[in-house]
C-alpha cells in the first residue's frame, strides 16, 4: 500500500510541477524506458515521440476512412437521384418492372434482384409478370416482422427461382404504401457487400422511392 501511496504521491507532484522537467532535462535522456515497437530501449524522450507519430498515423487512417466513406455516400447519393428520375419517368408497370430487374443491377453493381408483390395489378396484361409469383405465406411473414432492411446471408425464405445465380450476401426491403404489399431483394455475389451492422438510409430511400412508384399500378386495398 505505501508503494502505491509513493507513486500517487510522485505522479501528483510531477503534475504539479511541470517546470522540474524544464531543471532537469538532462535527466529525460537518461531515462530508457522499453520500445512499444520491439528492439530494445529508449529514452523517454523518443518514445513520447514514437507516441505522438503513432497518434498522427492513426488520426490520419481514420481521415481517410471518413473521405472514402463520403465518397461512396456521393457516389451512393447521385445513383439514387438517377433513380428517383428514372421511376418518374416510367410509365406502367412493366416499365418500372423492367427498371428494377435489368437496370438496377447495373446502377447499384448488384449481381441480380427479386421483385415479388402479392396484391394485383391494375393493368390487366401485368399479371402474368413473375413478380406476381405465388409467396409462402412464411415468407410474407418474416418479411413483415422487420422494422429494417434484411442485411447479410441468404435467410431460410429465399426460394429456388428468386435469383439465377445464388447471392453471397443480400438486402431484402419491405414495399409499403401504406401496409406491405411486397418486397424487393437485391442479391451481390461478394459475401461483404451486405452485411448485418451496416447502415440502412440508402435502402430505406429506395424502399420509399419504389413503393411510391409502383403503388400507382397497383390495386392497392
Amino acid at each position: 500500500m505505501s508503494e502505491v501511496m509513493c507513486l500517487d504521491e510522485i505522479k501528483a507532484y510531477l503534475k504539479n510541477h511541470p517546470e522540474f522537467f524544464e531543471e532537469n532535462a538532462a535527466l529525460l535522456a537518461d531515462i530508457h524506458l522499453p520500445s512499444p515497437h520491439g528492439g530494445g530501449t529508449i529514452s523517454l524522450a523518443e518514445r513520447q515521440q514514437l507516441a505522438q507519430r503513432d497518434k498522427i498515423t492513426a488520426l490520419e487512417s481514420r481521415f481517410s476512412e471518413l473521405v472514402v466513406n463520403a465518397q461512396q455516400n456521393d457516389s451512393t447519393a447521385n445513383k439514387m437521384h438517377a433513380l428517383n428520375l428514372r421511376l418518374h419517368q416510367a410509365k406502367s408497370f412493366d416499365s418500372i418492372e423492367q427498371l428494377i430487374s435489368h437496370d438496377l443491377p447495373e446502377m447499384f453493381d448488384l449481381s441480380d434482384t427479386c421483385l415479388r408483390i402479392w396484391v394485383q395489378p391494375l393493368e390487366q396484361s401485368s399479371q402474368a409478370n413473375l413478380v406476381f409469383s405465388e409467396i409462402s405465406e412464411v415468407a410474407k411473414t418474416w418479411v413483415a416482422s422487420r422494422t429494417q432492411p434484411y442485411c447479410g446471408k441468404p435467410p431460410a425464405i429465399v426460394g429456388e427461382d428468386w435469383f439465377i445465380e445464388p447471392a453471397a450476401s443480400l438486402a431484402i426491403i419491405g414495399l409499403h404504401q401504406p401496409n406491405l404489399f411486397g418486397f424487393l431483394a437485391l442479391a451481390s455475389d461478394s459475401d461483404s457487400r451486405f452485411y448485418e451492422e451496416m447502415g440502412t438510409d440508402f435502402l430505406n430511400k429506395m424502399s420509399e422511392l419504389i413503393s411510391a412508384a409502383l403503388s400507382r399500378h397497383l390495386a392497392l386495398p
